[in-house]
């Protein structure tokens, strides 16, 4: 099991290797992560990863080109709708503002 938090909300739960975060969100509104697309387009659930980064997988070329258009640097942030845990550890997510 991995634990994930989510900030500024406080929302903190287990998860296993391989859960997608939009699942957990998706079950958990008390995260409280923005979306408006699900797929990688739109930007609104972009969150830095406080801690844990090495235990996310690398993002896809669709979420890359999107970090792109914002300017941010996907080893610092990275879109919500597409990250999925590779191991156990710890990740912390601050929802970027707007």
């Amino acid at each position: 099991m991995a634990k994930v938090r989510f900030e500024p909300s406080g929302y903190e739960t287990d998860i296993t290797p391989g859960t997608r975060f939009i699942d957990v969100t998706d079950e958990h509104p008390e995260a409280e992560v923005p979306y408006s697309c699900r797929s990688a387009s739109c930007g609104t659930c972009r969150v830095e990863v406080k801690e844990g980064h090495a235990h996310l997988l690398a993002p896809e070329d669709d979420e890359l080109e999107v970090l792109e258009v914002f300017g941010d640097d996907p080893k610092q942030v990275r879109l919500c709708c597409q990250i999925r845990l590779k191991d156990e550890g710890r990740v912390v997510l601050r929802v970027v503002e707007p």
